[in-house]
């Protein structure tokens, strides 16, 4: 009875057309959607890393035919063919590829590019998951769009059982902090995120939801006000802790600073709403609660 439940959670129809040509499927993608496609694509353009990740995961890596220029992760991804940017897509060189599925997320990708692509007559499906729950749910979209959905239920099964195992129960203290992608200018993390959800999952009381934006631009005397407990950078933003404070000497006075828990965490691994997701959430855990009881 699994896989039937799950093919109706999924909101999965399958047909055929009345040539009697090969099968299609039907499902709804994260903007709610209706996306026909011939079942098991073969030919798909990932235009995130977080798609391509996860379309490797399922072990649908040899249907990739083209990928973004940030699409650095499994190796095999990087000797895929290059389509541009996620803002600056070539869709001549989607075009060229003959793609018979094109995978965006909307997190990266531009309004005005998913309207080009639209256009197309090239079914485009949109994953655009905002927590661990919705991670699993696009993987197995992805799966059925791909003929591996026992690979990636299995998948899926695997990370959820993982992710309880190691998130922090919300019963307990969660610990102020504040996670910078930017510090020229300052932004960090905020609400309505996908990592914002990440830091919740973690134990972490994000300082910066507060404002009620996505991103919001800090000032340094803010962050000094907040006084984090804990300070995470992507560490594409600083080359080193002491390149911060460099920065903004001032903050020599944060507690986060004197208590040496001023931490720079791989982007790639905290920022990608991916198979890899779970393992930033240890990442974040390890951080937020070190030396903690």
């Amino acid at each position: 009875m699994r896989f039937p439940l799950l093919l109706t959670a999924l909101a999965v129809l399958l047909t055929s057309n009345a040539a009697g040509g090969p099968p299609q499927i039907t499902l709804t993608d994260d903007l709610q959607r209706q996306v026909t496609v011939p079942r098991s694509a073969s030919r798909i353009v990932s235009l995130a890393p977080s798609i391509t990740e996860s379309l490797f995961a399922i072990g649908a890596g040899d249907q990739v035919v083209g990928v973004t220029d940030y699409c650095n992760f499994p190796p095999e991804a990087r000797s895929l063919r290059r389509v541009g940017g996620m803002i600056n897509p070539s869709i001549e060189a989607i075009v060229g590829l003959s793609p018979d599925l094109i995978v965006v997320s909307m997190e990266g990708n531009q309004r005005q590019d998913f309207n080009a692509l639209t256009h197309l007559d090239i079914p485009v499906f949109v994953c655009n998951p905002r927590n661990l729950e919705g991670i699993n749910r696009s993987l197995r979209q992805l799966g059925s769009l791909t003929g591996r959905l026992r690979e990636a239920t299995r998948l899926t099964d695997s990370l959820a059982r993982h992710a309880a195992r190691i998130r922090i129960d919300g019963s307990k203290r969660s610990t102020p902090m504040l996670l910078l992608v930017s510090v020229q200018p300052l932004m960090a993390v905020g609400k309505g995120t996908f990592l914002n959800e990440l830091i919740a999952a973690a134990g972490g009381n994000n300082l910066a939801a507060s404002t009620g934006l996505t991103y919001p631009s800090l000032s340094r005397e803010m962050i000094l006000t907040a006084d984090p407990e804990a300070l995470l950078v992507t560490a594409d933003a600083i080359e080193s802790i002491e390149s911060l404070t460099s920065l903004y000497p001032e903050w020599t006075r944060l507690s986060a600073v004197r208590n040496g828990r001023v931490y720079r965490v791989d982007a790639d691994l905290i920022s990608r709403p991916g198979p890899r997701s779970v393992e930033g959430l240890a990442l974040l855990i390890s951080y937020l609660h070190r030396g903690q009881p």
